[in-house]
């Protein structure tokens, strides 16, 4: 694995870690406590960011064209055989996550944030395991 994409892994793995060990603190305060509403938030932003940096990586270094659109890259996985196509079908959620988090700053997150640390941290532990072998 090169060196860049392991970095990029390694980070992104770090990252769900620190979701993990946050989860009840997470979910207990978030309502409350804006700063732990952001903290959060930007936790989840970071590891949406990362799978799509990871996956357009993976994508690019073996030859093939960039995706135009953060969709298209969870999509292209599934297609080229990096991930399970089903898989790759539930996990196009994670592009919308990300555009989400970055521009409809006007909505509350909270939510989204709940679901993605109770439900949806377990898919980007299957998106690293399946990386991982590819890798």
């Amino acid at each position: 694995m090169e060196n860049v994409l392991f970095q990029k892994i390694q980070r992104l793995r770090d990252e769900v870690e620190y979701i993990k060990a946050n989860r009840e603190r997470f979910l207990g305060e978030m309502k409350l406590s804006p700063d732990v509403r952001k903290t959060a938030e930007r936790s989840i932003f970071l590891c949406a960011e990362m799978v799509l940096d990871i996956a357009d990586l993976m994508i690019v270094k073996k030859g093939r064209p960039k995706p135009v659109t953060y969709r298209d890259t969870i999509q292209k996985l599934g297609e080229y055989g990096y991930v399970p196509q089903e898989f790759a079908y539930n996990f196009m959620y994670v592009a919308g996550l990300s555009n989400f988090l970055a521009h409809d700053y006007l909505k509350d997150t909270t939510p989204t944030l709940e679901d993605f640390i109770r439900e949806k941290v377990s898919d980007v532990e299957k998106f690293l395991a399946l990386i991982e072998e590819k890798a």
